[in-house]
């Protein structure tokens, strides 16, 4: 009885295993920014340190360097030089052919905020030389921009 129901079992669970349903690859080359999945990240008044906040791109090897514009635009409640540095120069961010991540750098500075104002720092990706989609590929163009709220602790 069990040289029956082993084979049979087998036979089972092969069939049912069997998905007919084909997943469609996605392969257009884009580059985004992302921090922790999140679009928009608060960050405390009193903070007093270097943040990395990582650009990605995600491709098959190219034949050239990527060279990606982007803005950084400040909100009216916050100033360089009181409320945080921009530690990265390059512009535009270059990506040496084989690199695939590369870091927009601020540092935090602590100093109290008026909470009328806006508070926001937005690394938005504008585009590039290759034209590589900026953000996810498709209408919403999600992780094209990071906004770094700055909050009173």
């Amino acid at each position: 009885m069990k040289k029956i129901i082993l084979p049979l079992l087998a036979i089972i669970l092969t069939l049912t295993s069997c998905n007919k349903e084909e997943i469609e690859v996605y392969d257009e080359p884009f580059v985004h920014i992302n921090f922790n999945n999140i679009s928009t990240s608060n960050i405390n008044s009193n903070r007093r340190d270097i943040v990395s906040y990582y650009v990605y791109l995600s491709t098959k090897p190219l034949a050239k360097d990527l060279l990606l514009d982007y803005s950084i635009i400040i909100g009216d409640g916050l100033q360089e030089g009181v409320d945080f540095k921009i530690i990265t120069t390059e512009y535009p961010l270059v990506f040496p052919i084989g690199i695939y991540r590369r870091p927009i750098q601020i540092q935090w500075l602590d100093h109290v905020l008026d909470a009328e104002k806006d508070n926001t720092l937005t690394i938005k990706l504008n585009s590039n030389n290759l034209g590589i989609t900026v953000g996810f590929p498709g209408p919403d163009a999600n992780q094209s921009k990071l906004i770094l709220q700055k909050v009173n602790s």
